[in-house]
């Protein structure tokens, strides 16, 4: 690892990543502290299944299914994602588009270990989200009264960072084999959408079911992992699009004729 490139990378996003991670502390306390007010009178929204699906099962009345339809589906995924492709982006094709990219590798600074070293960044990044999302949900629990365990919670932010470790490596790639900022990152949250709505609709078309494994939020919560603890078939398969994607990342810089 090239130190000093790693911890450039990773102090120009430090502030960002803990200010994300001070929002979701916040958020889900005081999602934690309204739930003894309103989730019995909410109950399970009466909503189609799609929605229902998108939501986490869209279950209020249980502090588990309040967690999961707000934060499991919703805020949690979306600030890792939004968070890791900033991040990566920003790391690599913004840096060429200002022109600091060609500079730095106009030292004895070696392709590959560059992004595998902004891919380590975006990965603390993610990883610095995710922790205060764990922390969020132990206090937001412990507002609500209780109810789901550290170790579902533990599963949970897990899950939430292999997500954000494949969704960052996703806009990784775009950024070094294309050079454009606009793309990586429209690009990376493009298939994050989609993957979300199919993950949620797929299921209720006969025949089309299989399109759910093409997901990476299959992968993320498929099993549940704030009641049924940690997926290590999904880990394993988020991790291997991981380190494929970062693999295509390498060889799209090597490839490529940055622009100065």
């Amino acid at each position: 690892m090239n130190r000093a490139v790693f911890t450039i990378a990773l102090r120009l996003r430090l502030v960002t990543a803990l200010s994300a991670a001070f929002g979701m502390v916040a958020v889900i306390l005081m999602v934690g502290a309204l739930f003894p007010s309103v989730g019995g009178s909410i109950g399970k929204l009466q909503v189609p299944e799609g929605v229902a699906n998108l939501l986490g099962g869209a279950d209020y009345g249980t502090i588990t299914g309040w967690m999961r339809s707000e934060i499991g589906a919703v805020y949690g995924p979306l600030v890792v994602a939004a968070s890791a492709i900033a991040a990566a982006v920003a790391s690599t094709a913004g840096e060429e588009e200002s022109g600091i990219l060609a500079l730095v590798l106009a030292h004895p600074v070696e392709r590959g270990r560059l992004v595998l070293d902004k891919a380590a960044a975006t990965a603390v990044v993610v990883v610095i989200v995710a922790a205060g999302t764990w922390i969020g949900l132990v206090l937001g629990v412990a507002a609500a009264g209780g109810g789901i365990s550290v170790a579902d919670i533990t599963a949970l932010a897990v899950h939430l960072a292999a997500f954000g470790f494949a969704i960052g490596a996703l806009a990784l790639a775009l950024a070094t084999t294309t050079g454009r900022k606009s793309v990586a990152a429209t690009g990376a949250a493009a298939v994050a959408v989609v993957g979300f709505l199919v993950n949620g609709f797929a299921p209720l078309l006969s025949g089309f079911t299989w399109l759910k494994y093409l997901s990476v939020f299959y992968y993320y919560s498929g099993n549940d992992p704030i009641t049924d603890g940690v997926d290590v078939g999904g880990l394993v398969v988020l991790g291997v699009i991981g380190c494929v994607l970062t693999a295509i990342a390498i060889i799209g810089l090597r490839r490529r004729d940055l622009r100065a």
